[in-house]
């Protein structure tokens, strides 16, 4: 039986992490070593196999128990009339959790088609009885990114970004359209409307394993959460861990964290890419 609804209200969240936030106070990259990668998304090469299109499914755990699902789509579109790619994430946990926590949670990250930077981030959020509703927009004609909050209809300061910042969603298809080597660390930057900061990802192996989707290889991601805040920062020895396929679509297999009130993951189950 699930004690604590702290486990599931952290799980919701765990898919958005896909590059943990470092923030620098600044909009100068952290020193890094010799492997790191300082990616430039107006210019890097990129090879995005799921630009026409592709739907994830995922199955959401803590412990041994199944408690949510979550789907991952992306689509090509327009925003304001530039091409561009629409990418959405919910999650909703079952019957089961619903019972100790309910959890709705969406969110929408509008990129350029080319993945040279992000246009527009929403977020609603329905945990337990809190609800949270805001859109953060980038402009690059002013170099600033603005979040507002749908519910109260407050706008918060702008914050200054750099040419091809991107938001915590769409940061994810852009790791997976970059080409990478095991040692590589990408630091790519990035802003939630309320400071710019530099995601790190290191990629620190490959490796052949069981899936629920089957046998695959796959690339083995950490991000660096040693800033991260919440759950992460009261947890000791906080971990998490990303497996992207060894191929040209670099799919997200399975998320794994260790941190204090537990052991989570999530595991892709089924694709219409």
């Amino acid at each position: 039986m699930l004690p604590y609804r702290r486990p599931v209200a952290v799980l919701a969240v765990l898919l958005l992490l896909a590059a943990a936030a470092r923030p620098t106070g600044s909009h100068e990259p952290p020193a890094t070593p010799a492997h790191t990668r300082l990616i430039d998304p107006l210019t890097v090469p990129k090879a995005p196999t799921f630009a026409a299109g592709e739907h994830l499914r995922f199955r959401l755990g803590w412990s041994l128990f199944t408690v949510a699902r979550a789907e991952m789509s992306v689509a090509p579109d327009t925003h304001e009339g530039r091409a561009a790619l629409r990418i959405t994430l919910t999650t909703r946990t079952n019957r089961f959790a619903d019972a100790f926590y309910k959890v709705r949670n969406s969110s929408t990250s509008w990129v350029a088609a080319d993945l040279s930077r992000s246009f527009e981030y929403s977020a609603v959020q329905r945990e337990g009885g809190r609800a949270r509703d805001s859109v953060c927009r980038f402009d690059a004609d002013t170099l600033t990114a603005r979040r507002l909050n749908r519910l109260t209809g407050e706008e918060e300061q702008p914050v200054p970004i750099v040419p091809g910042t991107f938001d915590p969603l769409g940061i994810v298809f852009l790791v997976r359209s970059l080409e990478f080597d095991v040692g590589d660390e990408l630091v790519i930057p990035a802003s939630n409307g309320r400071e710019l900061f530099h995601a790190v990802v290191r990629v620190v192996g490959r490796v052949e394993r069981d899936f629920l989707s089957g046998r695959r290889e796959a690339w083995v991601i950490e991000p660096d959460i040693k800033d991260v805040g919440g759950v992460f920062r009261r947890s000791e020895n906080a971990s998490l861990r990303f497996y992207l396929s060894a191929d040209a679509r670099k799919l997200p297999l399975r998320m794994e964290s260790e941190v204090s009130v537990g052991r989570f993951w999530a595991e892709l189950v089924d694709d219409d890419g």
